[in-house]
């Protein structure tokens, strides 16, 4: 069975060392031999294309979205390919009637679901856009989300699912430090009980 994408050229196309020859060549080359070649040439396509999926699933997986208000969630991401308009949507769908803001210092992307279409915009950085948005909302962050974040994060932890061979295994460390995971101790397991 191939794993390779039919629509591997749009992906390949956000890798970023991917060149006008690479697509070329892709272009000329079916997607259900990309996956079993040994071709040199063809075998770093499929690589570059696998290396873009891999990104926005960890991206997908490991972005910490934080509230800014009641409608908008934000999270840093520094991607190393342009993949941000494959994982907002992601989280646009999952939030619907959010504004989702990804970014970092030098670049940032909103994203909202408007009936069954996502729209999005590129910005400016992260901390600029949103700032632009509470000033259009009206509204001033919400009392203290990091701590109510905080707060809901260490009600998940379990103990027994700390695994950390498991879990840098799964997770690099490149990929951590793109979405904004810094190395975390245990807080003593707070519960959203104990600020009732």
């Amino acid at each position: 069975m191939n794993s390779t994408p039919h629509n591997f050229l749009e992906i390949l196309e956000r890798h970023s060392e991917c060149s006008g020859m690479i697509l070329n060549k892709a272009a000329a080359i079916d997607p259900d031999i990309i996956e079993f070649s040994a071709d040199p040439g063809t075998a770093r396509i499929r690589k570059m294309v696998n290396s873009v999926l891999s990104e926005c699933h960890m991206m997908k997986a490991f972005a910490r979205l934080k509230p800014l208000g009641e409608r908008v969630l934000y999270a840093y991401m520094k991607p190393r390919h342009d993949i941000w308009s494959m994982v907002g949507p992601f989280f646009a769908r999952r939030f619907p009637g959010t504004v989702i803001v990804l970014g970092n210092a030098s670049v940032s992307w909103a994203f909202i679901l408007d009936g069954r279409k996502v729209r999005q915009c590129r910005g400016m950085s992260l901390n600029g856009t949103l700032g632009e948005l509470e000033e259009a909302l009206g509204q001033g962050t919400a009392e203290n989300p990091e701590k109510l974040w905080d707060t809901y994060y260490w009600s998940q932890y379990r103990p027994e699912a700390k695994n950390t061979p498991y879990f840098r295994h799964n997770m690099p460390v490149k990929y951590a430090h793109r979405a904004g995971i810094r190395a975390e101790t245990d807080s003593g397991a707070t519960k959203l009980e104990d600020f009732g």
